[in-house]
């Protein structure tokens, strides 16, 4: 062979983990079995439709997560301009696409759930768009999502609309550690969860309904008219790819905000590519020492292929340091 055609043929090869190694919503795909998904959805889902709320889903993983889903045993609707190509230098497809496109998953009689394909950077120019009118309230529809989506779940929570829940989204699904996805079927069947080992930092045991999010859309949303109050809830907060000072700032917006006003405690989940540890244990520590409820840190949720799923409608329990999602009768 050509030794000129030996360097970028062995690129083409690695393509796909490289794009995992750049995206931090995407992992490398460990196993290869086709139905690792069956039975993971709550047991009333039928229809999931798939949307692309944000970020145009440009790499082969965000296909083969949708294929993975198609696998289920639900039958899948891929939303008309999921995939749509954003316009020459843009990362989304058009508002108008995007908002099509949301209306018609939500109001679909047929679909039980919505499930994101990528996050990235659009949801705060959807929902300045976005019609809350023009959406049903269904209170049963789920819809998972988590980076950049962190700003479409807790608007829904505010506006009380369908059942947001903090989770992996379909390019994520390929790369997802198989601990997780036990643990994504158990939070959709209504088993118990955990107990799941954490560091305690401050205060002592608590409980109540289940929040997550990403710091920098959480600080985003705290300085809207769609910020759902925390009151009687345990907060679950990741990021990336931010700078310490970056979240030093937006930790400080949650305070002026009174984001916290009434929450039961605070869990600090993964910190990835957001600086060194030590800089990210003393920002931590900083910001633990402002909160007056109990702070844990070390809950798996983010950008990691050890992302737990939490539903916001589902209770947790912290105890001797352990967090426990109790089994419920329903899902």
């Amino acid at each position: 062979m050509n030794r000129f055609l030996i360097i970028p043929l062995l690129l083409l090869s690695l393509l796909p983990g490289l794009a995992a190694a750049q995206d931090p919503e995407l992992h490398p795909e460990k196993s290869k079995r086709e139905q690792r998904y069956a039975d993971a959805f709550p047991p009333g889902v039928r229809t999931i439709a798939c949307i692309s709320p944000a970020w145009y889903p440009a790499d082969e993983y965000h296909r083969r997560g949708v294929e993975l889903l198609k696998k289920s045993g639900c039958r899948i609707k891929v939303m008309p301009h999921a995939f749509d190509r954003p316009p020459k230098g843009q990362r989304s497809a058009p508002l108008e696409s995007r908002l099509e496109d949301f209306y018609s998953a939500w109001n679909d009689p047929e679909v039980d759930m919505i499930i994101c394909i990528q996050g990235g950077r659009g949801s705060a120019d959807l929902l300045a768009a976005l019609d809350w009118k023009k959406l049903k309230k269904r209170d049963n529809l789920f819809f998972q999502g988590y980076s950049d989506i962190t700003l479409i779940t807790a608007a829904l929570l505010a506006k009380g609309y369908g059942r947001p829940v903090g989770g992996p989204m379909a390019g994520t699904l390929v790369g997802l550690q198989q601990d997780s996805i036990e643990e994504m079927r158990a939070m959709h069947h209504g088993e118990q969860v955990g107990p799941v080992p954490v560091e305690k930092m401050k205060g002592g045991d608590c409980s109540g309904l289940a929040f997550t999010g990403l710091l920098r859309r959480l600080a985003t949303a705290s300085q809207t008219d769609y910020c759902p109050s925390m009151a009687g809830r345990i907060v679950f907060i990741e990021s990336v790819t931010s700078s310490p000072e970056i979240m030093r700032k937006d930790f400080q917006i949650l305070l002026d905000r009174k984001f916290f006003d009434g929450a039961s405690g605070v869990v600090f989940c993964h910190f990835s590519r957001c600086g060194t540890p030590a800089e990210v244990d003393v920002l931590l520590k900083a910001f633990a020492s402002k909160l007056s409820v109990p702070v844990y840190r070390g809950f798996p949720f983010g950008h990691l292929p050890d992302i737990y799923t939490i539903d916001f409608s589902r209770r947790v329990e912290i105890r001797d340091s352990r967090v426990t999602f109790p089994a419920v009768k329903g899902p």
